[in-house]
């Protein structure tokens, strides 16, 4: 696990973050190029590209505060920091603050100030939005950036289908990025595995922590056979997710980008390919991710293959239909 990729302090470049960013840039400057090929212009395509960035990072952080179980979190961290103080792992009252910070190090995730015997973190309301830190929820993004795209696409006098047929394999492209970074930072990991593709994050994860509080004796009992101290082996969904991705990148980018059909058909693609997936790899995953019955990503992603779904019968039999009237010409 690599949760900083490069240099330390204020200057360090956080792992997700900073895939997520080169996944941006990657994706626009080949959405440039689709944009020139179709005779659109190539410099309000760059200024799509911005807006995307800007409303994907925004709808990507609104939907993690709202939906991922965070959010009085984040409201006592500003209003009332107090309701987050904890004990010391071992259950003892601390002494100075030194002792929190010492567990810190060690990978529990309580507050860095000793107050009345119990450790809590600062007063923070700003927290929210240090979208840089790790917390962006992809469907939130993803919906956010559509609407921008929609709105855009009208105001520019853009056809909205083409434009999103162009945009359908860079999508899938972007989220293989975001996903090696989750696997970089350890975030977004999977249910504990025997299978021998099951990895084992080490002991400052999020994976570890989760382990350690659900199953001390199994990890007591790894750490004697082994000798380090590791997360259980799980399995690795973010890296499940990179490969699906990237083979609806591959697909529609390699092979459908030339031969759309109808108008709408990528988009169909991506929206019923990658929602069977996230749905599918949502039964793996054990992170934190909020819900009822299902996940969130889970509930959001059954009305978009819906659309997905219409989108390619409706495209499908206007396609029919456009082929029976030539005939009976």
């Amino acid at each position: 696990m690599y949760p900083v990729l490069l240099g330390e302090g204020m200057w360090a470049l956080p792992s997700y973050f900073t895939l997520v960013m080169v996944g941006f840039l990657v994706c626009s400057l080949l959405l440039r190029r689709e944009a020139v090929r179709v005779g659109q212009d190539p410099v309000r395509t760059i200024d799509l590209c911005f807006a995307l960035v800007v409303s994907a990072i925004v709808g990507a952080r609104v939907a993690h505060i709202l939906f991922d179980g965070f959010l009085m979190d984040y409201v006592y961290l500003c209003f009332d920091p107090e309701k987050l103080a904890t004990p010391l792992p071992n259950g003892q009252s601390c002494v100075d603050s030194a002792q929190c910070l010492s567990a810190q190090n060690r990978g529990y995730n309580i507050g860095d100030q000793c107050v009345d015997g119990a450790c809590m973190p600062e007063r923070d309301c700003l927290r929210p939005w240090m979208f840089w830190a790790g917390g962006l929820t992809y469907y939130g993004g993803f919906l956010l950036a559509v609407a921008t795209a929609w709105f855009l696409s009208r105001r520019w006098k853009w056809p909205f289908v083409p434009l999103c047929d162009l945009a359908a394999p860079l999508v899938a492209l972007g989220l293989a990025f975001g996903r090696m970074g989750c696997f970089l930072a350890g975030c977004c990991f999977g249910k504990v595995t025997d299978l021998p593709l099951g990895v084992r994050f080490p002991q400052y994860s999020d994976a570890y922590r989760h382990h350690r509080d659900l199953f001390p004796d199994l990890l007591r009992a790894q750490h004697d056979a082994l000798g380090t101290y590791q997360s259980l082996p799980v399995h690795p969904t973010q890296l499940y997710e990179m490969a699906g991705a990237l083979a609806i990148f591959a697909y529609l980018w390699f092979y459908r980008r030339k031969r759309i059909a109808y108008q709408g058909q990528a988009l169909a693609t991506l929206l019923t390919a990658y929602p069977a997936l996230r749905f599918a790899l949502e039964f793996l995953r054990d992170d934190a991710r909020g819900g009822v019955w299902l996940s969130t990503s889970q509930w959001i992603s059954l009305p978009l293959f819906a659309a997905g779904l219409g989108l390619a019968i409706y495209g499908r039999r206007k396609m029919h239909k456009k082929v029976d009237d030539r005939s009976a010409q």
